[in-house]
């Protein structure tokens, strides 16, 4: 099986195991060079195969401007090629949550995946912390003809500003591909991951930086915030 760009995207949104507490926690390894950009960790969970992934980095922008891409899903084909389609089912209420569709392209003979998606979005003013929690739900959107269904998907974004203006950016996955993919390259892949995309949403980010647009507080949080 030929490991590109492609499969490795698609294989990274595939979450079929919800994120808990356990995966979140301490336990963390080391996987990349200490001097990566971004550091990728690994963490073996008890009783399952498939290791999850943190990955950390460092971004030269705004919150505002990396929520206002994050939460554009027009613009996620952009740092998510494999996504062939995005869009918003229900907008975010004042309590953070939004719902979305989501639609992975997989190379020939994979089928196509698609999931509906919980967003939950929140903003801590002591420690001007945002996290983006995203998890599978069942319902709102008919599963189309020739697309498998991936029931629950969790994906966990953690935000801060740094001394300098500049942010830490850190995103957690723990995730089992369906179908028959081995585990061990389930697992190469998904350390692999990290580093394209975040320099595409670095691109993207820089992009967005030239549209300047101003930024939609209720798109995003549902109500006003003062970041």
């Amino acid at each position: 099986m030929r490991v590109t760009w492609t499969t490795i995207t698609a294989l990274m949104l595939l979450l079929c195991t919800p994120v808990v507490a356990y995966v979140i926690d301490d336990g963390w390894e080391l996987f990349s060079k200490e001097d990566a950009d971004p550091l990728v960790y690994t963490k073996t969970i008890e009783g399952q195969s498939i290791k999850a992934i943190k990955a950390v980095t460092v971004m030269d922008t705004s919150m505002k401007t990396l929520l206002t891409v994050l939460t554009d899903l027009s613009l996620v084909p952009e740092w998510i090629p494999v996504i062939g389609e995005a869009r918003l089912i229900r907008k975010t209420n004042p309590d953070g949550v939004s719902i979305n569709y989501m639609l992975t392209k997989f190379p020939w003979p994979i089928r196509n995946r698609d999931a509906v998606v919980e967003t939950v979005i929140k903003y801590d003013e002591i420690t001007r912390t945002v996290t983006m929690e995203s998890s599978g739900v069942t319902g709102y959107v008919e599963e189309p003809d020739g697309v498998l269904r991936t029931p629950t998907t969790f994906t966990r974004w953690k935000i801060f500003p740094l001394e300098d203006g500049k942010l830490h950016v850190e995103i957690i996955t723990h995730s089992d591909p369906m179908g028959r993919i081995p585990k061990w390259l389930v697992n190469v892949i998904f350390t692999r991951t990290p580093g394209t995309m975040f320099s595409k949403l670095q691109e993207t980010v820089n992009k967005e930086k030239n549209r300047n647009r101003p930024f939609d507080e209720t798109h995003v949080f549902g109500k006003e915030v003062s970041l």
